[in-house]
Protein backbone atom coordinates (compact mmCIF):
# COMPACT_ATOMS: atom_id res chain seq x y z
CA UNK A 1 0.00 0.00 0.00
CA UNK A 2 1.11 3.61 -0.61
CA UNK A 3 2.32 5.13 2.24
CA UNK A 4 0.13 8.19 1.41
CA UNK A 5 -2.94 5.96 1.34
CA UNK A 6 -2.04 4.29 4.98
CA UNK A 7 -4.33 5.74 7.41
CA UNK A 8 -2.21 8.07 9.93
CA UNK A 9 -2.05 5.90 13.15
CA UNK A 10 -0.83 7.95 16.25
CA UNK A 11 1.35 6.09 18.76
CA UNK A 12 1.14 7.51 22.02
CA UNK A 13 4.01 6.89 24.99
CA UNK A 14 4.13 8.38 29.15
CA UNK A 15 7.95 8.46 29.62
CA UNK A 16 8.96 8.74 33.18
CA UNK A 17 12.83 8.11 33.73
CA UNK A 18 12.45 5.33 31.43
CA UNK A 19 16.66 5.72 31.73
CA UNK A 20 18.99 3.66 28.64
CA UNK A 21 15.41 1.57 27.80
CA UNK A 22 13.69 4.96 26.33
CA UNK A 23 15.65 4.86 22.91
CA UNK A 24 15.27 1.44 22.60
CA UNK A 25 12.00 1.73 22.66
CA UNK A 26 11.86 4.83 20.14
CA UNK A 27 13.73 3.30 17.82
CA UNK A 28 11.43 -0.11 17.89
CA UNK A 29 8.58 2.56 16.17
CA UNK A 30 10.71 4.05 13.58
CA UNK A 31 11.57 0.32 12.20
CA UNK A 32 7.92 -0.73 11.96
CA UNK A 33 7.29 -1.64 8.31
CA UNK A 34 4.02 0.36 8.31
CA UNK A 35 5.23 3.96 8.36
CA UNK A 36 2.41 6.45 8.48
CA UNK A 37 2.97 7.18 12.12
CA UNK A 38 2.41 10.07 14.93
CA UNK A 39 4.51 9.76 17.73
CA UNK A 40 3.55 11.83 20.73
CA UNK A 41 6.29 11.45 23.45
CA UNK A 42 5.09 13.30 26.82
CA UNK A 43 8.00 13.71 28.86
CA UNK A 44 5.90 13.44 32.71
CA UNK A 45 8.92 15.30 34.11
CA UNK A 46 11.81 12.71 34.22
CA UNK A 47 14.87 13.76 36.14
CA UNK A 48 17.32 10.91 34.94
CA UNK A 49 18.49 12.97 31.78
CA UNK A 50 16.86 9.86 29.29
CA UNK A 51 14.79 12.45 27.31
CA UNK A 52 17.72 14.29 26.44
CA UNK A 53 19.30 11.67 24.93
CA UNK A 54 16.09 11.62 22.19
CA UNK A 55 17.92 14.79 20.76
CA UNK A 56 20.11 12.12 18.80
CA UNK A 57 17.24 10.44 17.03
CA UNK A 58 16.17 12.50 14.44
CA UNK A 59 12.63 11.73 12.55
CA UNK A 60 9.67 14.39 12.20
CA UNK A 61 6.97 11.81 13.38
CA UNK A 62 8.17 12.28 16.44
CA UNK A 63 6.33 14.75 18.58
CA UNK A 64 8.14 15.27 22.03
CA UNK A 65 5.96 17.54 24.95
CA UNK A 66 6.91 18.10 28.50
CA UNK A 67 5.14 18.85 31.82
CA UNK A 68 5.44 18.71 35.12
CA UNK A 69 4.94 15.22 37.21
CA UNK A 70 1.77 14.51 37.13
CA UNK A 71 1.41 10.87 36.82
CA UNK A 72 1.31 8.48 33.67
CA UNK A 73 -2.98 8.88 33.46
CA UNK A 74 -2.20 12.68 32.92
CA UNK A 75 0.59 12.38 30.32
CA UNK A 76 -1.17 9.62 28.42
CA UNK A 77 -4.39 12.19 28.56
CA UNK A 78 -2.35 14.94 27.22
CA UNK A 79 -1.49 12.52 24.48
CA UNK A 80 -4.64 12.08 23.43
CA UNK A 81 -5.62 15.47 23.23
CA UNK A 82 -2.86 16.02 20.82
CA UNK A 83 -3.68 12.70 18.86
CA UNK A 84 -4.28 13.22 14.81
CA UNK A 85 -4.71 9.56 13.98
CA UNK A 86 -7.53 7.42 12.83
CA UNK A 87 -6.44 4.52 14.97
CA UNK A 88 -4.25 5.02 18.40
CA UNK A 89 -2.14 3.07 20.38
CA UNK A 90 0.32 2.80 22.80
CA UNK A 91 3.82 2.03 23.46
CA UNK A 92 5.05 2.39 27.45
CA UNK A 93 8.36 3.68 27.26
CA UNK A 94 10.41 0.57 28.50
CA UNK A 95 8.93 -1.81 26.42
CA UNK A 96 9.80 -3.27 23.01
CA UNK A 97 7.56 -3.96 20.10
CA UNK A 98 7.78 -6.17 16.47
CA UNK A 99 8.67 -4.42 13.24
CA UNK A 100 5.10 -5.35 12.21
CA UNK A 101 3.35 -4.64 15.12
CA UNK A 102 0.87 -1.55 13.56
CA UNK A 103 1.02 -3.13 10.13
CA UNK A 104 -0.74 -5.88 11.35
CA UNK A 105 -3.17 -4.59 13.95
CA UNK A 106 -4.31 -2.03 11.33
CA UNK A 107 -4.93 -4.58 8.97
CA UNK A 108 -7.10 -5.96 11.64
CA UNK A 109 -9.20 -3.26 12.45
CA UNK A 110 -9.55 -2.47 9.15
CA UNK A 111 -10.68 -6.10 8.56
CA UNK A 112 -13.27 -5.92 10.87
CA UNK A 113 -14.79 -2.36 10.69
CA UNK A 114 -16.98 -2.98 13.76
CA UNK A 115 -14.30 -3.45 16.10
CA UNK A 116 -13.30 -0.73 18.62
CA UNK A 117 -10.03 -2.20 20.00
CA UNK A 118 -7.77 -5.09 18.42
CA UNK A 119 -5.33 -6.11 20.93
CA UNK A 120 -2.08 -8.55 19.96
CA UNK A 121 -0.22 -11.36 21.88
CA UNK A 122 2.83 -10.08 23.57
CA UNK A 123 5.75 -11.67 25.79
CA UNK A 124 7.47 -10.68 29.05
CA UNK A 125 11.43 -9.53 28.44
CA UNK A 126 13.41 -10.43 31.93
CA UNK A 127 17.25 -9.91 32.13
CA UNK A 128 16.97 -9.06 28.27
CA UNK A 129 15.42 -12.72 27.73
CA UNK A 130 12.02 -12.95 26.18
CA UNK A 131 9.64 -15.46 28.03
CA UNK A 132 6.20 -16.48 28.25
CA UNK A 133 4.76 -15.73 24.77
CA UNK A 134 0.74 -15.39 24.83
CA UNK A 135 -0.12 -16.19 21.42
CA UNK A 136 -3.81 -16.83 20.94
CA UNK A 137 -6.71 -15.34 19.13
CA UNK A 138 -10.04 -13.99 20.90
CA UNK A 139 -12.65 -13.03 18.68
CA UNK A 140 -15.53 -10.34 19.95
CA UNK A 141 -17.77 -12.69 21.81
CA UNK A 142 -14.79 -14.17 24.30
CA UNK A 143 -13.49 -10.52 24.67
CA UNK A 144 -17.14 -9.88 26.21
CA UNK A 145 -17.05 -12.87 28.02
CA UNK A 146 -13.46 -11.23 29.84
CA UNK A 147 -14.65 -8.16 30.15
CA UNK A 148 -17.91 -9.59 32.13
CA UNK A 149 -15.12 -11.63 34.27
CA UNK A 150 -13.15 -8.08 34.70
CA UNK A 151 -10.47 -9.29 33.20
CA UNK A 152 -8.57 -7.54 30.28
CA UNK A 153 -9.39 -9.34 27.07
CA UNK A 154 -5.09 -8.85 26.61
CA UNK A 155 -2.19 -7.21 28.27
CA UNK A 156 -3.53 -3.32 28.07
CA UNK A 157 -0.93 -1.38 26.14
CA UNK A 158 -1.14 -3.74 23.34
CA UNK A 159 -4.45 -2.28 22.04
CA UNK A 160 -5.15 -0.04 18.87
CA UNK A 161 -7.79 1.55 19.32
CA UNK A 162 -10.20 3.03 16.70
CA UNK A 163 -10.47 6.70 17.22
CA UNK A 164 -13.92 7.54 16.31
CA UNK A 165 -14.92 4.88 18.49
CA UNK A 166 -13.10 6.15 21.53
CA UNK A 167 -13.55 9.76 20.83
CA UNK A 168 -13.89 11.89 24.37
CA UNK A 169 -12.66 8.61 26.17
CA UNK A 170 -9.88 9.40 28.57
CA UNK A 171 -7.72 8.22 31.56
CA UNK A 172 -9.03 8.74 34.89
CA UNK A 173 -6.50 10.46 36.68
CA UNK A 174 -7.71 9.45 40.15
CA UNK A 175 -6.65 5.83 39.56
CA UNK A 176 -3.01 5.50 39.40
CA UNK A 177 -1.75 2.24 38.59
CA UNK A 178 -4.88 0.90 37.41
CA UNK A 179 -5.73 3.72 34.74
CA UNK A 180 -5.22 1.15 31.49
CA UNK A 181 -7.54 -1.66 33.34
CA UNK A 182 -10.25 1.08 33.97
CA UNK A 183 -10.02 2.19 30.45
CA UNK A 184 -10.27 -1.37 28.68
CA UNK A 185 -12.71 -1.92 30.73
CA UNK A 186 -14.93 1.11 30.15
CA UNK A 187 -14.44 0.38 26.67
CA UNK A 188 -15.43 -3.49 26.72
CA UNK A 189 -18.45 -2.44 28.37
CA UNK A 190 -19.75 -0.72 25.72
CA UNK A 191 -17.69 -2.05 22.20
CA UNK A 192 -16.64 -5.26 20.79
CA UNK A 193 -12.58 -6.48 21.07
CA UNK A 194 -10.89 -8.83 19.42
CA UNK A 195 -7.15 -10.33 19.61
CA UNK A 196 -4.35 -11.27 17.26
CA UNK A 197 -2.53 -13.93 18.20
CA UNK A 198 0.80 -12.90 16.65
CA UNK A 199 3.26 -11.96 19.92
CA UNK A 200 3.87 -8.43 18.84
CA UNK A 201 4.84 -6.86 21.81
CA UNK A 202 7.56 -6.99 24.62
CA UNK A 203 6.46 -6.17 28.21
CA UNK A 204 9.93 -5.71 30.74
CA UNK A 205 9.67 -6.71 34.17
CA UNK A 206 12.33 -4.84 36.09
CA UNK A 207 12.75 -7.49 38.66
CA UNK A 208 15.55 -6.26 40.62
CA UNK A 209 12.79 -3.44 41.50
CA UNK A 210 9.88 -5.35 42.46
CA UNK A 211 10.32 -5.73 46.10
CA UNK A 212 11.09 -1.95 46.43
CA UNK A 213 7.22 -1.08 45.99
CA UNK A 214 4.63 -1.74 48.73
CA UNK A 215 1.74 -3.30 46.40
CA UNK A 216 -1.11 -2.14 48.89
CA UNK A 217 -1.70 1.43 47.52
CA UNK A 218 -1.99 -0.13 43.77
CA UNK A 219 -4.03 -3.43 45.31
CA UNK A 220 -6.41 -0.75 46.35
CA UNK A 221 -6.74 1.29 43.08
CA UNK A 222 -7.88 -2.21 41.90
CA UNK A 223 -10.22 -1.95 44.28
CA UNK A 224 -11.55 1.34 43.26
CA UNK A 225 -11.57 0.05 40.07
CA UNK A 226 -14.11 -2.52 40.42
CA UNK A 227 -16.34 -0.82 42.50
CA UNK A 228 -16.92 1.63 39.72
CA UNK A 229 -17.19 -1.25 37.25
CA UNK A 230 -19.97 -3.13 38.92
CA UNK A 231 -21.68 0.64 40.13
CA UNK A 232 -21.66 0.70 36.33
CA UNK A 233 -23.16 -2.43 35.62
CA UNK A 234 -25.78 -2.14 38.35
CA UNK A 235 -24.13 -5.19 39.96
CA UNK A 236 -24.23 -6.18 43.81
CA UNK A 237 -20.86 -5.05 44.92
CA UNK A 238 -19.00 -8.13 47.27
CA UNK A 239 -18.16 -7.05 50.34
CA UNK A 240 -14.40 -7.45 49.93
CA UNK A 241 -14.85 -4.61 47.87
CA UNK A 242 -17.03 -2.54 50.22
CA UNK A 243 -15.76 1.28 50.27
CA UNK A 244 -13.50 1.21 53.35
CA UNK A 245 -12.82 -2.40 53.71
CA UNK A 246 -9.02 -2.72 54.59
CA UNK A 247 -6.70 -4.52 52.67
CA UNK A 248 -5.18 -6.83 54.59
CA UNK A 249 -2.93 -9.67 55.57
CA UNK A 250 0.53 -11.16 54.82
CA UNK A 251 1.87 -9.65 51.11
CA UNK A 252 2.48 -12.61 49.45
CA UNK A 253 5.48 -12.86 46.29
CA UNK A 254 1.99 -12.72 44.17
CA UNK A 255 1.46 -9.49 44.82
CA UNK A 256 4.49 -8.01 44.63
CA UNK A 257 4.90 -8.96 41.11
CA UNK A 258 1.15 -7.62 40.14
CA UNK A 259 1.01 -11.58 39.80
CA UNK A 260 3.24 -12.46 37.08
CA UNK A 261 2.82 -16.45 37.36
CA UNK A 262 -0.52 -15.76 35.85
CA UNK A 263 0.85 -14.66 32.58
CA UNK A 264 2.83 -17.32 32.65
CA UNK A 265 0.18 -19.81 33.00
CA UNK A 266 -1.46 -17.90 30.50
CA UNK A 267 1.08 -18.17 28.13
CA UNK A 268 2.00 -22.04 28.72
CA UNK A 269 -2.43 -22.75 28.05
CA UNK A 270 -1.65 -20.89 24.82
CA UNK A 271 1.43 -22.73 23.37
CA UNK A 272 0.29 -25.83 24.11
CA UNK A 273 -3.37 -24.89 22.06
CA UNK A 274 -0.36 -24.22 19.15
CA UNK A 275 0.87 -27.48 19.55
CA UNK A 276 3.97 -26.05 20.90
CA UNK A 277 4.29 -28.47 23.99
CA UNK A 278 8.39 -28.25 24.80
CA UNK A 279 8.64 -24.46 24.32
CA UNK A 280 5.14 -24.85 27.24
CA UNK A 281 7.07 -27.27 29.59
CA UNK A 282 10.25 -24.42 29.37
CA UNK A 283 7.86 -21.48 29.98
CA UNK A 284 6.68 -23.38 33.60
CA UNK A 285 10.24 -23.91 34.27
CA UNK A 286 11.05 -20.53 33.78
CA UNK A 287 8.44 -19.37 36.17
CA UNK A 288 9.01 -22.22 39.11
CA UNK A 289 12.53 -19.88 38.61
CA UNK A 290 10.98 -16.95 40.04
CA UNK A 291 10.36 -18.58 43.16
CA UNK A 292 11.45 -22.32 43.39
CA UNK A 293 9.80 -22.55 46.97
CA UNK A 294 6.43 -20.67 46.62
CA UNK A 295 4.12 -23.47 45.19
CA UNK A 296 1.79 -20.76 42.87
CA UNK A 297 4.94 -20.39 41.09
CA UNK A 298 4.34 -24.22 40.03
CA UNK A 299 1.37 -24.50 38.71
CA UNK A 300 2.10 -22.88 35.04
CA UNK A 301 4.73 -26.17 35.07
CA UNK A 302 1.96 -28.12 35.84
CA UNK A 303 -0.12 -26.66 33.47
CA UNK A 304 2.65 -27.64 30.59
CA UNK A 305 2.94 -31.45 31.33
CA UNK A 306 -1.09 -32.20 33.25
CA UNK A 307 -3.56 -33.72 30.84
CA UNK A 308 -5.72 -30.53 29.65
CA UNK A 309 -9.04 -32.08 31.44
CA UNK A 310 -7.30 -32.05 35.01
CA UNK A 311 -5.90 -28.29 34.00
CA UNK A 312 -9.72 -27.30 33.31
CA UNK A 313 -10.98 -29.04 36.53
CA UNK A 314 -7.96 -27.37 38.40
CA UNK A 315 -8.48 -24.20 36.72
CA UNK A 316 -12.63 -24.28 37.37
CA UNK A 317 -12.18 -24.81 41.01
CA UNK A 318 -10.02 -21.93 41.34
CA UNK A 319 -6.98 -22.99 42.14
CA UNK A 320 -5.44 -21.07 39.17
Amino acid sequence: MNATRQPLVTVVMAAYNAGAYLTPAIRCLLAQTYTRLQIIIVDDGSTDGSIDALEDVRDSRIQLHRQQNGGRPAAMNRALDLACGEFYTVLDADDLCHPERVEKQVAALQEHPHVAAVFCGHDIVMDERRLAPIVWAKGPEQCRADIARFTMPGHDPTAMYRMSAVAGLRYDEGLKYVEAYDYVMRVGERLPMMVIPDALYSYRVHVASITRHDPRKRMEMVRVALRRAYERRGLRLPAELAEGAPVTGRLRNRDHDNNLAASFMESVLSLRRCGRRGHAVSTGLSCVALHPTDLHYLKALVYSIAPMWLVARLRSSGSA
